[in-house]
């Protein structure tokens, strides 16, 4: 009797698992397809019109995908569960279960076990393929802007450079055709260069310091103090130097999400040890104005005499910048920033496992196009996922506690709606 029973768990085991598979890999190309689309209009917009390799195009594709798939996973595996679970309950199979006694957690379990390994696969995603992938884009992408310096300026196109306005005509490998310059450096003088042609080369590939070699310049130089005052000079040759390492930010700086965790434990123990140092520092201001008030006060109750109204007003100066610094929030923007980045590491890794618990009170609904419904429901739940765990890292720098209670908020907003949502349908 309990052998039949275990192999009659098998198999409906096995029959799940294989429909949670399929079903997890249609949703994972749909997503998949979304966001790497997106990614690809991007590349195209900066790579693919510069006549770029196409086997360095696709190396900088293929390692923008660990990026995706930390959304990919986890909505691919809420949207495999949701089909599974409407479609059995289209054919009525999830009523023979329970008209035949088997309880719903023996379906339940292969598809919360699959979660569970996927979002540990999501982890292992987000701390190791992404901070190598991010690596791997940098230097490939460095390549590129030596091989083709004028990767970044787009011809018959206005091009901004840090604090200059490049306005180019033709732009073939590093040649400009004609061009004017615009310096909008912070400063009382302001240039115009104008030239027939330009050529570009690589002077500094870590810092992305490039020379500009114009012929037959003219240059109109204005003092911003003195509008009726300029300056015009003419030249057969002129060097300018131009600093594109904002541009290549966009693409290649390392941000808090590209890290490990090891790397972000590491900037959070160092930007910790700045709070302290600034909290300290606070707490001596404070301290010291707090010294004065009383020594003022002391003179005030000393001496026997009509109070100097401007001794007032300087104690109730002091008064009102105790107040600030006490009621000032010590919020350090990038220990607040390292720290939400390292629990959204392991919340939205986690959110696989949470995000299919919502999708098993369908198994007591009946359906009608159970699996379009379900896949319905899991873009409804993902959107609502996504828009908490967007809102939650807004508010990260609104308190000055560990931003960790916000990252995990949607995915216990998410169990909470979940489990009351299994409760409820079950006593129907």
């Amino acid at each position: 009797m309990h052998g039949r029973s275990g192999s009659s768990y098998a198999i409906l085991r096995s029959y799940i698992l294989r429909q949670f598979l399929v079903s997890l890999l249609v949703a994972f190309l749909f997503f998949f397809f979304i966001f790497f689309i997106n990614q690809l209009l991007l590349f195209a917009q900066r790579i693919l019109l510069k006549n770029v390799n196409v086997l360095s195009v696709m190396k900088l594709v293929g390692l923008s995908i660990p990026q995706i798939m930390l959304y990919t996973i986890p909505f691919s595996t809420l949207s495999a569960a949701a089909m599974v679970i409407g479609d059995l309950s289209e054919r009525n199979e999830i009523l023979a279960l329970r008209a035949s006694g088997i309880p719903l957690r023996k379906m339940f379990a292969p598809i919360a076990v699959c979660a569970l390994l996927l979002a540990v696969g999501t982890f292992l995603v987000a701390d190791i393929l992404v901070p190598y992938s991010n690596q791997r884009f940098r230097t490939i992408y460095a390549q590129l802007m030596r091989d083709l310096p004028t990767l970044e300026i787009e011809p018959y196109a206005v091009n901004r450079v840090g604090d200059i306005v490049l306005v180019t005509g033709n732009v073939t490998d590093d040649n400009i055709g004609p061009l004017v310059l615009f310096d909008t450096a912070q400063g009382s003088t302001n240039q115009v260069i104008s030239a027939s042609g330009g050529s570009i080369t690589l002077m500094d590939l870590e810092t992305f310091l490039y020379r500009l070699e114009l012929q037959d310049p003219v240059i109109l130089a204005t003092d911003r103090n003195a509008l009726d005052d300029f300056t015009m000079a003419e030249a057969k040759e002129m060097i300018y130097y131009l600093d594109f390492s904002s541009q290549v930010s966009r693409f290649t700086d390392v941000t808090p999400t590209q890290l490990s965790t090891r790397d972000l434990l590491s900037a959070i123990a160092l930007r910790a040890g700045d709070q302290e140092r600034e909290e300290m520092a606070r707490m001596a201001s404070l301290r010291t104005l707090e010294r004065q008030v009383s020594d003022l006060m002391r003179t005030i109750t000393v001496q026997d005499q009509t109070i100097d109204p401007s001794l007032v007003a300087t104690i109730t100066s002091l008064q009102q910048d105790i107040q600030r610094i006490k009621t000032r929030q010590g919020i350090n923007f990038y220990l607040q920033y390292y720290r939400a980045e390292l629990h959204k590491k392991f919340a939205l890794s986690f959110s696989c496992f949470v995000l299919v618990f919502i999708t098993f009170p369908l198994s007591f609904v009946r359906l009608k196009h159970g699996r379009l419904f379900g896949f319905g429901l899991s873009l409804v739940v993902a959107s609502f996922y996504w828009f908490l765990l967007f809102f939650a890292q807004t508010k990260i720098l609104d308190f000055p506690a560990n931003p960790g209670f916000l990252i995990w908020g949607p995915n216990a907003v998410v169990a909470i709606i979940a489990f009351f949502l299994l409760v409820r349908t079950r006593r129907v």
